[in-house]
């Protein structure tokens, strides 16, 4: 076989997808999370303790076995705690990375855009599993105000 035949053969070949054994094997949602810096408690003021009144609300991403991760979302003493299984992940350029949460006690869906710098996050998009959109480049839909930025707690 020519050099010239090997080069289309293998442009041909390349056209075709991989079968499923042969591609890398994609990432876990906890490495992923893991990966983009997020295991760990978030809050717009660390040294405060969790309020919804006083707009400190904690977000706290842990490690749930085998694979994945639970967010809670600490309100305060006031409130029962929002936890979330983190359901998919996918790192997008630009430092974000979008992530389906499922709220535990109803099965409900949300789709959430991070846009992380150094040590701090902000929820740049959340959009609900029926399209409406909560929050829109780091900004409430409802009130326009913007979204607080969240700084890592602790180590």
């Amino acid at each position: 076989m020519t050099f010239k035949k090997l080069v289309i053969l293998a442009a041909l070949l390349a056209t075709f997808p991989m079968p499923a054994h042969a591609q890398s094997p994609p990432s876990s949602i906890q490495q992923i999370f893991q990966d983009f810096g997020l295991i760990g408690v978030w809050a717009p003021v660390c040294g405060q303790p969790a309020s919804l009144e006083g707009g400190n609300s904690h977000a706290i991403y842990a490690i749930a076995p085998p694979n994945g991760v639970i967010l809670t979302y600490d309100n305060g003493p006031k409130y029962k705690p929002s936890v979330y299984a983190i359901v998919s992940a996918q790192p997008v350029a630009g430092g974000r990375l979008t992530y389906v949460e499922e709220r535990l006690s109803d099965k409900m869906h949300v789709t959430v855009t991070l846009l992380k710098f150094g040590n701090e996050i902000l929820v740049w998009t959340s959009v609900l599993q029926d399209g409406r959109i909560l929050i829109d480049e780091g900004k409430s839909t409802t009130s326009g105000a913007s979204n607080p930025r969240q700084m890592r707690c602790g180590t």
